[in-house]
């Protein structure tokens, strides 16, 4: 299943009643945001704003991703392992990294089904500003308004396009902050470009898109693989887009486009603003984009969220990536079972990791593998389990913690090294401390003597006393 654009989606939503349609005027100052994270909190489906306060014309959407139902209807299916599966056992036995088989593909695939096409844009040239989109406020102590869901979509000077989902605080109507942290690939591209004497980098600023298109730029998807790439392999067939003045490919079907640059050299605080660790994260100078053309449909529908503590909707876009991205990982960590970024973990907070273990000092340095590569390398705690720990059963991983952690052999401290910015809790953004929990049994090597026998019941036992235990649980069912 495939969604041309935003109005497919909620089409296809409406026609199974997983829509709720707002017809009360609501304003995008706070009262948006607030009915938006009631709705995530309760699990109920997408929102459409039908009347927004003072902003005529306009629909705004929130909650597209509120819950792991609503990731499942912008995919078409419960498995979304098996959307990276399909796709990396079409490469077959090309070359054994990731980065390899991706270079590779031109070769193997032509791509043509994944990658993006040229198309007629729906929308047109407007004279509107950044001030006339309904960008929300959406905390009391919020610098301002922001865009929570548009794109911000950059070209690499390798060519490799990058669409990711930064805040965006809306500063006038012709300039606007953009929060890209160090580390995110919007921040690379821009260094790449200073490197070259470029201070003003071509960019665009989208919103309104196929779900699976927002998903990709919200996703940790790894520097040098193209985004739109990335979305058409999501979505099975490549992305419609268009060229802009500029020279930047923006998807046909967007909502709203806002053509222009972001200025290096104009570095303006940015902040507060809160965010998904529940907290407002402080003011820091980010640079401005800077607005040359803008472009809108007829009746434009304007994509927003809004973060704050857990489960919010970046809780279940974690989620998703955790299972589109697990085969991925898998190639660079071999041993890697399974894992999870826990809701109530903040993404990059506390990731579990269960691996097959066939060596001493495996844990480590699956541990080590998993901080080097993407995004999981912001992770503040990773916990590694053996691999019959069920890394999504907490209380499973909590008795692996308690029964084979020594924390003097087992718990690494890292100190001094880049972590997520908006983490409050380090003293030098962005750089603070990681922790490492070993949670394998241990092999003689790493105790010092041979690891103890786990109790067991005798199979014979067992076998005798398993009619007689039917019984007993059929008469009398487990206490509430």
């Amino acid at each position: 299943m495939t969604f041309k654009d935003l109005r497919d989606y909620i089409k296809f939503m409406d026609e199974r009643g997983k829509i709720i349609h707002i017809e009360d005027d609501v304003d995008p100052v706070l009262e948006i945001a607030e009915v938006s994270r009631r709705a995530t909190y309760a699990n109920l489906p997408p929102l459409l704003f039908e009347k927004v306060k003072n902003y005529e014309g306009w629909k705004v959407l929130t909650n597209v991703f509120g819950s792991m139902e609503s990731v499942y209807d912008v995919f078409g299916t419960r498995d979304l392992e098996g959307i990276s599966q399909s796709f990396l056992s079409i490469l077959g036995e090309l070359p054994v990294t990731l980065l390899e088989k991706v270079k590779s593909l031109g070769n193997a695939l032509r791509m043509g089904k994944f990658m993006p096409k040229s198309s007629s844009p729906k929308f047109e040239e407007s004279p509107i500003g950044l001030t006339d989109v309904p960008a929300l406020k959406t905390w009391p102590n919020d610098a301002g308004r922001y865009f929570t869901f548009s794109i911000v979509i950059t070209k690499d000077p390798s060519g490799a396009y990058n669409l990711s989902v930064y805040r965006v605080q809306v500063l006038n109507e012709r300039e606007a902050i953009v929060h890209w942290q160090a580390f995110k690939r919007g921040s690379l591209t821009a260094s790449k470009y200073k490197e070259r004497g470029v201070t003003k980098i071509p960019v665009a600023i989208v919103n309104g898109v196929d779900p699976v298109i927002a998903f990709t730029a919200s996703s940790p998807v790894p520097p040098g693989l193209d985004k739109y790439l990335f979305a058409g392999i999501l979505r099975g067939e490549g992305v419609d887009v268009h060229e802009l003045s500029n020279g930047i490919l923006v998807p046909s079907h967007a909502e709203s486009v806002f053509e222009g640059y972001v200025d290096l050299n104009d570095l303006r605080l940015e902040g507060p603003f809160g965010d998904h660790l529940g907290y407002y994260t402080p003011q820091d100078y980010y640079p401005v984009f800077k607005l040359e053309r803008s472009y809108v449909r007829k009746s434009p529908i304007f994509h927003a969220t809004s973060v704050g503590k857990p489960p919010l909707e970046d809780a279940w876009i974690g989620k998703a990536v955790e299972r589109l991205f697990l085969p991925f990982l898998k190639m660079i960590v071999p041993e890697l079972v399974d894992m999870n970024l826990p809701e109530y973990g903040l993404f990059t907070g506390i990731g579990i990791f269960s691996i097959r273990k066939s060596y001493p000092g495996q844990g480590k340095r699956a541990m080590m593998s998993i901080w080097g590569t993407g995004q999981l390398s912001l992770l503040k705690v990773v916990i590694v389990v053996d691999s019959d720990v069920n890394v999504h059963d907490l209380n499973q991983v909590l008795y692996a913690i308690a029964s084979t952690v020594d924390p003097a052999r087992d718990v690494l401290v890292i100190p001094n090294v880049l972590t997520d910015s908006l983490d409050h809790t380090t003293p030098h953004p962005p750089l603070g401390s990681k922790v490492g929990i070993d949670a394998t049994r241990k092999f003689k090597e790493e105790l010092g003597r041979e690891w103890p026998e786990e109790v067991k019941s005798d199979e014979e036992v067992v076998k005798r006393i398993t009619p007689i235990w039917e019984k007993i649980r059929a008469k009398y069912p487990p206490l509430r």
